[in-house]
């Protein structure tokens, strides 16, 4: 599949920025679907139950920077297949779908 990326930057308040964090953790805990939207657009993504989680936090004089990343793979890594055993198929999980606002 072609990499997808969307980005998005925008002056918010802290009230919206702590709205937006609240929808996406309880998209989270609810399942394994989280539709994120920006500028018109959305896509829904599928997360699996394990991931990683980065933080980062940059003070550099009176600028501070907060970064938080959530990784995974749609694919486990395969593990090869003994000899003696015929290998199996590979099952997917769904890929991110973009679509446009309604």
């Amino acid at each position: 599949m072609p990499k997808l990326e969307i980005k998005s930057k925008s002056a918010l308040s802290r009230a919206e920025v702590a709205e937006r964090l609240i929808a996406l953790g309880q998209a989270l805990a609810s399942g394994s679907e989280v539709e994120l939207g920006s500028g018109g657009d959305s896509i829904e993504i599928a997360v699996p139950e394990q991931v990683r989680w980065e933080l980062e936090i940059e003070v550099d004089g009176n600028e501070v920077e907060i970064e938080i990343e959530i990784h995974w793979r749609d694919d486990p890594p395969a593990e090869p297949a003994a000899k003696s055993t015929p290998p199996t198929k590979a099952v997917r999980r769904g890929r991110p779908r973009k679509s446009a606002a309604k």
